[in-house]
């Protein structure tokens, strides 16, 4: 049964979701599709890329991602909290990196830049209304799922839906949920059998971040300064690279195919883009309390279970882990195996669930009965 995102999704509020798109009559389009013989794997760095730009530009955290080739993931966090923090400038600056007006003459093109944005900074209502679209979720959405339809539609030559419907999206409303979602996103390519491991899931987070941790141990064995501060310029440098890729963002359908049919920079794969597992930083706040070495391995152990079919036979190394972040272990294979069928609007400790069925109006939600047994109370910091 449908359900009003809006009620749910609330303007204003930070919130974590899993959302979810798939392609229309669940065609690979993303991959190689036997019933044409066409490979479309191309379109996995399309989606990587704008993914990428729309984080550089919104106010949403991109904690997770796993781009299957039918379908993808996200694990999303809003945070209207830094688009309050926006001057009214930013805001304009933004939004017309977002939605750039007509082409103009290159010798007075920064000039009139500022003309446009100062123009849009002095209308006080449209700001505020620009600020909150700059951290909802369903205009993040909109704007990465609209551009890919209008580039692979124009690539094929079609018109007409490449989505078979609106995204899906839940609520994670504790950490236990968070850590779920992002391990059961994460964990993607592996259940379908396209990768052996975490650091060989191509287009995931999981690699990304792995490939970050790598990159930075080599950086802080090295004692040359100057080799740290080439790095730093490196990394800056693919991150201006990474947002020129694809910042006319608005609408790049007349634009030639190839100058967007490109692969990910495998020599930088250093992931500033991404919400840090964790943080003490306030703009950049982390997800968990666990280190990320604590999280590749909470991801690495839980994918070879998942490999092996095995069930309940948690490694005991696992389980301080999964109880300080309120996780049952003895259900942690189960419901990090069925997370996507077995939850519908939100994920979180029944009491959690509870509270947010109170709040959207209805007496009962789907996963309920998982939830009861997979979370429990995290234990204290001090446990």
């Amino acid at each position: 049964m449908g359900f009003p995102r809006r009620r749910y999704v609330q303007e204003g509020q930070e919130g974590i979701y899993h959302c979810f798109s798939r392609c229309v009559r669940r065609a690979f389009l993303y991959g190689f599709d036997k019933a044409t013989g066409r490979d479309f794997s191309h379109r996995k760095a399309w989606l990587l890329s704008r993914l990428r730009h729309l984080a550089s530009i919104f106010a949403i955290d991109v904690c997770a991602y796993a781009i299957m080739d039918n379908h993808y993931h996200l694990i999303l966090r809003t945070r209207p909290d830094i688009a309050a923090a926006w001057s009214d400038h930013e805001v304009a600056e933004r939004w017309l990196t977002l939605y750039p007006h007509q082409p103009i003459s290159q010798n007075d093109s920064t000039t009139q830049k500022e003309i446009e944005i100062n123009a849009l900074a002095d209308c006080p209502e449209r700001i505020a209304l620009l600020r909150q679209r700059l951290s909802n979720l369903s205009w993040f959405m909109g704007r990465l799922n609209e551009y890919i339809a209008r580039v692979a539609n124009k690539e094929d030559k079609v018109t007409g839906k490449f989505w078979e419907a609106r995204f899906k999206c839940r609520a994670l409303l504790d950490e236990a949920a968070i850590a779920t979602g992002m391990v059961y996103v994460d964990l993607n390519a592996i259940r379908a059998g396209r990768a052996i491991s975490p650091e060989t899931s191509d287009f995931t987070s999981i690699q990304e971040r792995i490939r970050a941790w790598q990159k930075e141990q080599t950086v802080a064995t090295t004692d040359n300064s100057e080799s740290i501060r080439q790095v730093q310029s490196d990394i800056n440098n693919e991150a201006i690279r990474t947002a020129g890729i694809t910042c006319d963002n608005s609408d790049r359908s007349n634009e030639p195919l190839s100058a967007i049919n490109h692969s990910p920079d495998d020599s930088n794969p250093y992931p500033s883009w991404l919400c840090p597992i964790h943080s003490d930083n306030p703009q950049k706040r982390g997800i968990f309390r666990m280190t990320a070495t604590e999280y590749f391995e909470m991801v690495d152990r839980s994918g070879r279970m998942v490999r092996s079919g095995k069930r309940g036979a948690i490694d005991p190394e696992l389980a301080p882990i999964l109880l300080r972040i309120g996780i049952t272990p003895e259900a942690w294979l189960d419901t990090v195996t069925h997370f996507g069928s077995r939850f519908h609007l939100a994920v979180g400790l029944l009491s959690n669930l509870r509270s947010f069925a109170d709040r959207i109006g209805v007496r009962w939600l789907k996963g309920a009965k998982t939830a009861q047994a997979a979370f429990t109370s995290p234990l204290s910091q001090s446990s």
